[in-house]
């Protein structure tokens, strides 16, 4: 506010109106006035809420909520959060890395990098944990750092791997919270109990490296269910489409997938072997939006001329980008057969191919014979790509 004041003030001044010279006396004060009143907030404000406004960039209203936090308040200068912030530098985050931890866990900034954060991330470094497996950790659950139990806990992690590191660091990335549980009666159970339904230690550190951290954080009760669901849609748990679908449809409950069924079975006529048979062909039909099963299927139905029930022998269908691939390309398809090329060609078998693919052998042949062809596929993909 006061910098757009002062720009009035500006013009104003240059003006010899006596009008104006009102106006510009009552800028003045009024500039006076809002320099006063923010001068008088800042003075008002803890140190650390305008520690973390100017340093971090945080807004008034949620600095001043984290100054209300005791060990916060506490900070009277910036001693302590600058010794913390240097330290996290030292130990390897760039500073984007740092904000983001700040943002994460203001509480970071009291901690007492000599007694705390230097003792854990000397024990980690002792245990065998690189700098860059730290970092993430820091990165992503910096209170972490604070724990008694994050060496054990990173141990089991490690020794469940099979002590890769690079498997290690992607499942530390995407599942920070991974040391907040505890091991034998958290983490065992469910470990063991995927385990029941065939899947293998490098199956759940695949799953987990993929960033599905609800294989960890759900209740027992709720994964039972999904796995069952899983058998009893005919997948048998020692092939690899059981991983496929777990990772589809882990973190869903069971209601959800239910009534996701029922939404096939109602809205499409499908009965239950109908999405069984789709969702063993295609698992994501189950955790896909159900605004984009519509859109998608109205076009198929409407525009392709699909048959609802069809489409459970082609569920791919549903998971594609409506503007980027089944658009441009049954366009394309109703060019050629509208020229006589392609007469019996089907939308799926165009809709599998890649994109370099599907240029080769579906508009490139044909650049002679359909003038335009090639224009009008990537104008309708919304591109200017030329062929």
């Amino acid at each position: 506010m006061s910098s757009f004041l002062a720009k009035r003030i500006l013009l104003f001044s240059s003006s010899s109106s006596p009008l104006h010279h009102h106006h510009f006396h009552h800028l003045v004060l009024l500039t006076r006035h809002s320099l006063s009143t923010q001068s008088q907030q800042s003075k008002e404000l803890p140190f650390i809420a305008q520690y973390l406004i100017s340093s971090f960039a945080f807004s008034f209203d949620r600095a001043l909520k984290c100054s209300a936090d005791s060990h916060l308040r506490a900070i009277k200068s910036s001693e302590r959060p600058e010794s913390v912030v240097a330290f996290l530098k030292a130990t390897g985050l760039s500073h984007d890395q740092i904000k983001a931890v700040v943002s994460f866990h203001p509480l970071i900034l009291a901690y007492n990098v000599e007694k705390t954060l230097k003792p854990k991330v000397r024990e980690l470094m002792d245990a065998g944990f690189s700098r860059e497996l730290l970092v993430q950790l820091i990165r992503y659950n910096p209170t972490s750092l604070l724990s008694k139990d994050t060496l054990s806990r990173l141990l089991f992690w490690r020794d469940f791997v099979g002590g890769n590191e690079v498997i290690l660091l992607n499942i530390v990335r995407k599942n920070g919270l991974l040391v907040v549980y505890d091991i034998d009666n958290h983490v065992v159970p469910r470990i063991n109990l995927l385990k029941e339904y065939g899947l293998s230690n490098q199956d759940i550190a695949r799953v987990l490296a993929n960033g599905y951290s609800c294989c960890m954080s759900r209740r027992l009760e709720t994964y039972k269910h999904i796995l069952d669901f899983i058998e009893g849609a005919g997948i048998p748990r020692d092939s690899g489409m059981f991983l496929v679908c777990f990772k589809a449809i882990g973190a869903f409950s069971k209601d959800t997938i239910e009534q996701k069924m029922e939404f096939f079975k109602m809205t499409y006529g499908w009965s239950q072997d109908d999405v069984y048979s789709a969702f063993k062909k295609f698992p994501y039909i189950l955790s896909m939006s159900m605004d984009k099963v519509k859109s998608n299927m109205n076009f198929l139905t409407r525009e392709a001329k699909l048959e609802p029930r069809s489409i459970v022998s082609w569920p791919h269908l549903l998971g594609y980008s409506l503007q980027k691939r089944l658009v441009p390309r049954h366009h394309v398809l109703n060019i050629l057969c509208s020229n006589g090329f392609k007469k019996n060609v089907n939308l799926w078998s165009a809709c599998i191919l890649t994109e370099k693919r599907f240029i080769e052998k579906y508009i490139e042949p044909y650049k002679e014979d359909v003038p335009g062809l090639a224009e009008a596929y990537f104008a309708t993909c919304g591109s200017n790509t030329p062929v």
